[in-house]
């Protein structure tokens, strides 16, 4: 039993060294001696009492391991050295101040661990810290040194170094294979352009975004954020925003397990798990159950698969009860996903984020992050002669997009974020293209490129559009609008109405006038005023341009 208790351990540090926990930690197991194992429990006894509280501090950690390994629920007990014999129990010995002081802390710390580990040895090691007593020496000073200078070269990069004081080596397990590793636990690198950091942020998507980071920052909090649900139509951001969670969560807390996968990832998973042969009892998606974080993209795509979505509904209600974290995206809300009522109930008392489409001033944010932070920043990246073989003669320059090309870009685009992205790039080439012919990119050129991408390109507006438009903005009825009444808070918007129908639609100033029971000579009154003040009032800019966004939509 003492080498099944051995085995035990390594496959353990297998795991942290699998996942690149902190150095200190797969160290010290490393340096731990293996006692027993029973149905319940693994004992080790730990190289130090410094040790001893830091892994007490670690033991949830230690223990999800330890159930992932031996398929069933197994607790961590920690014991700390004797003193050696004929040695006086009352006889002490100061540890360098460095490793008392760290003993004290992670003692302190590890008090937080649950109540059902919280045995003499922890009681003891909790009023040795209140007491400030000097606790045993097990290792010299030179040995506790050269075991700090060690972890500090190792950098918490997961590479196990030999400690001071060595057991046994731990045997090596087999290392997953690279596919296996890159499917289970990808490096942030796998989907770093989807980061907290690059994501542009805009008032249809701010709540989301803060959401996401919220649930981020406390993934590894218990009770705190336990469910995260996106929705909205497709190419709003969702998606980046699942990513950034796993990405921040790899980088930050590589201890935590995430699973992600959207639904035909899912479905497969399910499929194939289904028709495998297994083991009496073995469940299935084993890699879904045992993660600490399940995110699922796109779950609107699972409804209708009768076996598949009851057992997703058992695996987020398995999640919500174990009270761990779930994120989940989708293009419509819970109640209208036909999910169980206890499931829909618990996805909108938790963080339930809508993302809409975004406006003219979101767009042209995310066309000009785009534009500078990936096309330019890409085309001054120079390439290595090796390279460069298969691209000689093509030009990997992008021509220059000026702000007002950015904003006529915005005002003439359709919603989808991942379109928007692709028609900035064919904008700059064909910019480049104009440059070396001597001519610049005008408005036209862009528009011929924006109507192979969007909709909402050469639409024929109608009066009737932007004044519906105008007067829900501007809480204005259509009587009003057309009337003869001179109050402020109906001319002002009678003004922005007919400065837009003017400038969108190919009327006469004689028909613009006609629309709202005015003359040619009112028209060109409204049209200064608007203009004057977008001059002055960089705000009301603004809201004209996106004014025109809603209507462009709408037509």
């Amino acid at each position: 039993m003492d080498n099944e208790a051995r085995l035990l351990l390594d496959d353990a540090i297998a795991c942290c060294q699998r996942d690149g926990l902190d150095a200190r930690l797969i160290n010290m197991l490393a340096s731990a001696r293996a006692l027993t194992l029973t149905e319940d429990a693994l004992t080790i006894e730990a190289p130090s009492r410094f040790a001893y509280s830091y892994l007490v501090k670690q033991r949830d950690v230690i223990e999800r391991y330890l159930s992932e390994i031996a398929f069933a629920q197994l607790a961590l007990n920690v014991t700390v050295p004797e003193a050696p014999a004929g040695t006086p129990t009352s006889r002490t010995e100061a540890v360098p101040a460095a490793a008392e002081g760290a003993a004290e802390a992670t003692a302190t710390a590890g008090s937080t661990a649950p109540a059902r580990h919280a045995g003499p040895l922890l009681a003891d090691t909790r009023e040795a810290a209140d007491r400030k007593v000097n606790v045993t020496k097990t290792m010299s000073e030179a040995d506790f040194r050269t075991m700090m200078e060690r972890m500090k070269q190792d950098g918490g990069t997961g590479a196990s170094a030999g400690p001071a004081a060595p057991a046994p080596a731990p045997a090596e397990p087999a290392a997953p294979s690279a596919a296996e590793d890159a499917t289970e636990y990808p490096s942030v690198g796998v989907n770093s352009k989807f980061t907290f950091d690059n994501f542009v942020l805009g008032d249809e998507n701010r709540h989301a975004y803060q959401s996401a980071a919220r649930f981020a920052a406390f993934a590894d909090e218990p009770g705190q954020c336990t469910s995260l649900f996106i929705y909205g139509n497709s190419g709003l951001g969702k998606t980046h925003l699942l990513f950034a969670i796993k990405n921040y969560l790899a980088a930050e807390k590589p201890y935590i397990r995430v699973k992600y996968a959207n639904s035909q990832a899912y479905i497969d998973d399910y499929m194939r798990d289904l028709g495998a042969q297994r083991g009496p009892g073995e469940p299935i998606m084993r890699e879904y159950r045992t993660a600490d974080v399940l995110i699922i993209d796109d779950i609107q795509n699972i409804i209708g698969r009768q076996a598949s979505i009851e057992f997703f509904f058992q695996l987020v209600d398995e999640f919500i009860r174990e009270n761990k974290k779930i994120v989940i995206a989708s293009d419509r809300a819970p109640k209208k996903l036909g999910m169980d009522e206890r499931l829909t109930s618990r996805f909108n008392s938790g963080m339930l984020c809508l993302v809409s489409e975004p406006s003219f001033e979101t767009k042209y944010r995310i066309l000009k992050y785009y534009y500078e932070n990936m096309i330019c920043s890409a085309t001054n990246v120079p390439a290595s002669a090796g390279d460069l073989s298969i691209l000689d003669g093509i030009a990997l320059e992008e021509g220059k997009l000026t702000d007002d090309h950015l904003r006529h870009m915005a005002e003439i685009s359709g919603n989808n974020i991942r379109e928007l992205e692709s028609f900035c790039e064919r904008c700059a080439g064909l910019s480049f293209e104009k440059e070396q012919a001597g001519r610049e990119l005008t408005a036209t050129d862009i528009d011929a490129i924006a109507d192979e991408y969007f909709d909402t390109a050469h639409k024929v507006v109608r009066v009737e559009t932007i004044q519906s438009v105008v007067e829900e903005f501007y809480h204005v009825s259509h009587e009003d609008m057309i009337g003869r009444k001179r109050s402020k808070n109906i001319v002002f918007p009678r003004h922005v109405a007919t400065y837009l129908v003017n400038s969108m639609c190919e009327m006469s100033l004689k028909a613009v006038g006609a629309a709202f029971g005015r003359d040619h000579t009112t028209v060109i009154h409204s049209i200064e005023k608007v203009e004057t003040k977008m001059k002055e009032d960089a705000r009301f800019k603004e809201e004209i341009q996106q004014l025109k966004n809603i209507i462009l939509i709408k037509s």
